[in-house]
């Protein structure tokens, strides 16, 4: 296959960290998660808690214009932004080196999005029923059943709200995205199964083309 990357989006508790490192395994390439978090502080100079947080602290749906260049731009160049700006667009270099250092699977951090315009880039999103998410986050996750729908509905709502404010495009848009799998329905075996298949075929066609 060609040099190509597995963006994954996903709803919280759908299983989405879960698939990504199992399908990394499947196709014998590196997953990244919350290295991501750790080479970003590093780039940064910021905490990694900071930076993981960063998705529960987007309040707000207003969009996040281009600044000094947008994305491309070294992060280097953003010393005197707010400090959340400084720890995205560090983050999204950090996302574009991961990619260019060959195939991986990237779970989050708007990668699709940092990624979006890269042919090779294939982009996901899970999502699941809100009693499978629940029963998954207690049984998995070991987080107390009480009051977990309020978590997960609050844990989505600062995704979507994260997402909206840096991209200026609605999360979980299926437009945007290659694939969308519900893993209610096909489990995380069958959904790694799935990409897995379109990774191929889309690799297929990109070779024809």
């Amino acid at each position: 296959m060609s040099n190509y990357v597995i963006s994954i989006s996903r709803e919280f508790g759908s299983g989405g960290r879960l698939i990504g490192k199992q399908l990394a395994a499947r196709l014998s390439i590196p997953c990244y998660d919350r290295t991501i978090i750790q080479k970003t502080a590093e780039k940064s100079g910021l905490s990694p808690d900071f930076i993981a947080r960063a998705e529960e602290r987007a309040r707000s749906r207003f969009h996040l214009s281009a600044i000094h260049g947008g994305l491309n731009q070294s992060a280097l160049s953003y010393h005197g932004t707010p400090v959340s700006h400084q720890a995205f667009f560090a983050q999204a270099e950090v996302i574009r080196e991961l990619a260019d250092e060959g195939p991986c699977v990237i779970v989050g951090r708007c990668s699709d999005y940092v990624l979006g315009e890269r042919p090779e880039c294939l982009k996901v999103f899970i999502y699941a029923d809100l009693a499978s998410r629940v029963e998954r986050c207690v049984e998995e996750y070991h987080i107390p059943a009480q009051g977990m729908e309020r978590r997960i509905v609050q844990m989505d709502r600062g995704r979507s709200n994260y997402y909206g404010y840096y991209t200026g495009h609605r999360w979980g848009d299926m437009r945007r995205y290659d694939l969308t799998l519900n893993s209610s329905t096909v489990g995380v075996q069958g959904a790694v199964a799935l990409i897995a298949a379109l990774t191929q075929a889309r690799d297929a066609h990109l070779g024809q083309s």
